[in-house]
């Protein structure tokens, strides 16, 4: 029940936060929207860096969280100075709120690439990947390819509630069980599955 109860919260988050995408910030200067501020303070000014930085690491899974936290603390520096955390301005936590969490989103998922990239390649695996470093690749609608099949990645299975119709062929996914490290997943569409083993099982899931 519990482990429901915190899915359910997190659920309730993620609406949240893609809700506060239209709320505004009145300051002297103007009115934003939290998604201009997040493009214009985090955004256009640490995601190239970081991307840079993830790729120099030797051991992403390891050594990531530090980078993460070193641009979340800019993040919050940079708010503080704007005077954005000041009781003068109506909402200025929630801003902060917002824009760490995409951040942190933003860092969490790139790093998981540079990880499923690098074990791809360790592995012998044939891939093509998007370019990361380049700001329009790096939001194109496939990850990487296999074979000519378009694939995705994610962080967690939550996009399987919220994705419809689902676009990839295959998605690398983690999978959490309370109180263990996570197992990389492969999920298969029907038609994908099929090309590959043939005859669909209608199993559930298969670990290879």
């Amino acid at each position: 029940m519990g482990d429901l109860r915190g899915r359910r919260a997190w659920q309730l988050a993620f609406a949240a936060y893609d809700l506060l995408d239209e709320a505004v910030l009145v300051t002297p200067d103007g009115r934003y929207s939290f998604r201009a501020l997040y493009l214009e303070v985090v955004d256009r000014r640490m995601a190239d860096d970081y991307i840079r930085g993830l790729l120099a690491l030797d051991q992403v899974k390891k050594e990531s969280p530090a980078l993460w936290s070193l641009y979340a603390r800019q993040i919050v520096a940079e708010c503080q100075g704007r005077g954005w955390r000041s009781a003068d301005f109506s909402g200025a936590r929630i801003l902060t709120s917002y824009l760490l969490y995409w951040w942190g989103a933003f860092a969490r998922g790139y790093a998981f690439e540079v990880e499923i990239f690098r074990d791809l390649q360790n592995s012998g695996i044939e891939f093509q990947a998007h370019d990361l470093l380049d700001r329009q690749a790096r939001y194109s609608l496939s990850d990487l390819s296999v074979s000519g099949m378009a694939g995705d990645i994610k962080t967690s299975v939550y996009f399987v509630q919220v994705a419809t119709p689902l676009q990839h062929d295959f998605y690398i996914v983690r999978l959490f069980v309370q109180g263990r490290p996570y197992t990389l997943a492969v999920m298969l569409q029907p038609l994908t599955w099929d090309e590959i083993y043939g005859t669909r099982r209608p199993e559930g899931w298969r670990r290879s």
